[in-house]
C-alpha cells in the first residue's frame, strides 16, 4: 500500500461520510481481491466504489466496479468485478461508506469545543503516507489539532497522541477544513486521527456560558501585563545594546589594525559607525520581537539579514605608503627569519585567533544550550533561537586579521626561507637585506639578497621581496624579484632585451622589476635561478679579470 487519502465529511447531527482514495502497488498478479481491516463496524457502504490504473497519480483505464463485504469484526473484503482481476501495475481504489461518530461517542464535549476522534483501519504492510480531511461545518472557533501536554503524557494523566501530524487549516465560508498528515504507518498500526472542532458546529453539544468559558480570544489571551510589557521592552533594549557596542568595538579595533598594516577599513554598510550600530542593534532586536511575539519568521528572517549586513566588513583597502628616510643592512639568518608574533587589537573578536574563536564557539554553545532547553517545550522558539546565532557571523567572521595586508617586516619571512635553503644548494650566496628606517631600530620591509658567485661586472645584486595589491577580498600578497646594475655595464646588456629599465636610488643604477608568471613559491624560486644563470659569467677565473661584485651598502635615498 503506497498511500491513503479519507475526506471525513461530517454533519451537524454527528454523522459522516468517510471517502476513501487507497494507492495501492500490484507486483504480479491477479490481484482479484483484498481485505482491509479496522474499517467502522457500523459503516453504510455506497454502491459507487472502483479501482482504476494510475500512471504519474492520474488515472489511465476505465474504472472497473467493487463489491464490498463487511463483516462483524470491521473487516471489510473488496472483491474486482473483472473476471481477471488487475495485474502488474499502480492502482487507485475508491470507496466511500456512511457512519454515525456521534452515536459512538467518538465527538465528546471539550469547554467550548467538541473533540472528534476517527480511527483509521489498519494495514498488514504499514503505508507510507496517511492523509485525512475533516470537513466540518462552519463556526467561528477554527478546527485545530489537540493540544499536547507532554508532562501529563509522561504521568499519563492524558492520551499520547500517537506519533507525529501535520495539519494544514483551510476555511470557506459554508464549512471549514483541516487537513492532517500522518508521515508513515506501521504494520498493523490503528491510527487513531483527533481533531477540535467549535461545538456550536453540531447539534446537541452547546457552548458553556461565557463566565464558564476558558478559552479566551486571541487578543485577550496573548497581550501581556503591564510588568511582562516592561520585561520585553528590556530584554528588546538590551539586545540592540549589546549587538550595538559589539558592532562599535569591531569596528574601532579594526580601524587600528588597519592603520598598524597601512590600510583603511571598510563597512559593508557606508554609513558612520554610530548611526550603523544603532541600526543593527535595532534590527537585530526587531526580527526577535517580530519572530517571537508576532510569528512572522519571515519578516524576522528579513530583519536578521539587515542587521547581520550593518555589522559585517568588506576587505579594507591598501593605503598610501609613506616612508622616511633608511638605510639598507644585511642582517644574520637568526635576526631575520626568526619567529617573531606581531599581536594586533581585537583578537577577541577574530575566529582567527585562539582568544577569538574561543569566544565565537563558547558563545555558539550558549545558544545551542538554549535551543536544547527549549526544543521539548517550543520546538518554534528553538529553531529561532539556533537561526539568531547567525548574528555572530559578521562580528567574527569578517574584519579578520587574515584579510590586513601583511607585516613586510614579517610575512616574508616563510618565503625566504624556503628560497634560502634551496638557492644555497645552487651555490648562490643568500643573505636577509632589511631596511632600517632612520632613528628606529626595527625593519620595516624585509627582502633576500641574492649573488652569483661569478657576477658578471655592474651587477648590484638580486634582490626577492613580497609586494601587496588590492585584490577583490583584500590585498594580496604577490612576490617580486628586483635587479639592480650599472649603466652600461655587461649585467645590463645581458639583461636589456629581456627586461624594462628604470632609474635606480643612484644616477648611475638601473632597476628592472620582474614577477612570476604565477605567484608561487616555486617560480619565485625558478625565476631568480634563471636571471643568476643569466648575470654569472661563464669564462673561467682564470682567464678573465675579476671584478669585485658584491653589493655595496649604500645609504638609501
Amino acid at each position: 500500500m503506497l498511500s491513503d487519502f479519507v475526506t471525513i465529511g461530517l454533519q451537524r447531527d454527528g454523522s459522516a461520510t468517510v471517502a476513501h482514495e487507497l494507492m495501492m502497488k500490484v507486483r504480479g498478479g491477479p490481484l482479484r481481491s483484498f481485505e482491509l481491516a479496522g474499517v467502522d463496524t457500523d459503516a453504510d457502504l455506497l454502491p459507487d466504489g472502483t479501482v482504476t490504473r494510475a500512471r504519474s497519480g492520474k488515472t489511465a483505464t476505465t474504472p472497473i466496479p467493487l463489491l464490498f463485504q463487511l463483516r462483524d469484526d470491521g473487516t471489510l473484503e473488496l472483491e474486482i468485478d473483472h473476471k481477471k482481476g488487475i495485474r502488474r501495475g499502480t492502482y487507485l481504489f475508491r470507496f466511500n461508506y456512511r457512519t454515525h461518530l456521534g452515536k459512538r461517542d467518538l465527538i465528546t464535549q471539550d469547554g467550548s469545543r467538541v473533540q472528534v476522534t476517527w480511527v483509521g483501519p489498519r494495514f498488514a504492510d504499514g503505508i507510507d503516507s496517511a492523509r485525512v480531511v475533516f470537513r466540518v461545518p462552519a463556526a467561528q472557533l477554527e478546527p485545530r489539532l489537540p493540544p499536547v501536554d507532554s508532562e501529563r503524557v509522561g504521568l499519563g494523566l492524558a492520551d499520547d497522541p500517537g506519533g507525529v501530524f501535520l495539519s494544514n487549516l483551510r476555511r470557506a465560508p459554508d464549512r471549514d477544513e483541516l487537513e492532517i498528515v500522518r508521515p508513515h504507518i506501521a504494520k498493523g498500526e490503528p491510527v487513531v486521527w483527533r481533531m477540535q472542532a467549535d461545538a456550536s458546529a453540531f447539534d446537541g453539544y452547546a457552548s458553556p456560558e461565557p463566565s464558564q468559558v476558558v478559552e479566551l480570544a486571541p487578543e485577550e489571551s496573548s497581550a501581556p501585563n503591564p510588568r511582562q510589557r516592561a520585561l520585553l521592552i528590556a530584554i528588546a533594549f538590551a539586545i540592540a545594546l549589546v549587538y550595538g557596542v559589539l558592532v562599535v568595538l569591531k569596528w574601532v579595533a579594526f580601524s587600528r589594525s588597519c592603520a598598524i598594516r597601512h590600510a583603511r577599513a571598510r563597512a559593508l554598510v557606508p554609513l558612520p559607525t554610530a548611526l550603523r550600530a544603532a541600526l543593527a542593534g535595532a534590527s537585530l532586536s526587531a526580527a526577535a520581537g517580530v519572530a517571537v511575539l508576532l510569528e512572522q519568521p519571515t519578516l524576522g528572517g528579513g530583519l536578521l539579514v539587515i542587521a547581520m549586513a550593518l555589522a559585517a566588513h568588506r576587505g579594507p583597502l591598501l593605503a598610501p605608503l609613506l616612508r622616511g628616510p633608511g638605510r639598507w643592512l644585511v642582517l644574520d639568518d637568526d635576526d631575520a627569519l626568526g619567529s617573531k608574533r606581531v599581536r594586533l587589537p581585537g583578537r577577541w573578536l577574530d575566529t582567527g585567533a585562539f582568544s577569538g574563536f574561543l569566544v565565537f564557539a563558547t558563545a555558539l554553545v550558549a545558544f545551542g544550550y538554549g535551543a536544547a532547553r527549549l526544543l521539548p517545550v517550543s520546538p518554534y522558539h528553538a529553531l529561532l533561537l539556533g537561526l539568531a546565532s547567525a548574528c555572530l557571523l559578521p562580528i567574527f567572521c569578517t574584519g579578520r586579521a587574515s584579510e590586513l595586508p601583511a607585516d613586510p617586516a614579517t610575512a616574508p619571512r616563510g618565503l625566504m626561507k624556503y628560497l634560502v635553503k634551496r638557492l644555497r644548494r645552487r651555490g648562490l650566496k643568500a643573505v636577509a637585506w632589511a631596511r632600517i628606517p632612520t632613528g628606529s631600530l626595527e625593519p620595516d620591509e624585509l627582502r633576500l639578497l641574492v649573488t652569483p658567485p661569478r657576477a658578471l661586472p655592474g651587477l648590484a645584486g638580486i634582490e626577492v621581496g613580497l609586494e601587496y595589491q588590492q585584490g577583490g577580498g583584500g590585498p594580496v600578497m604577490l612576490p617580486f624579484v628586483l635587479v639592480r646594475v650599472q649603466d652600461g655595464s655587461d649585467a645590463y646588456t645581458v639583461l636589456q632585451r629581456h627586461v624594462s629599465w628604470m632609474r635606480g636610488r643612484e644616477p648611475e643604477q638601473r632597476v628592472a622589476v620582474i614577477r612570476p608568471k604565477l605567484p608561487t613559491r616555486q617560480m619565485a624560486l625558478a625565476l631568480v635561478v634563471r636571471i643568476a644563470e643569466r648575470v654569472t659569467d661563464p669564462r673561467p677565473e682564470s682567464g678573465r679579470q675579476r671584478r669585485a661584485s658584491s653589493p655595496r651598502m649604500r645609504r638609501a635615498a
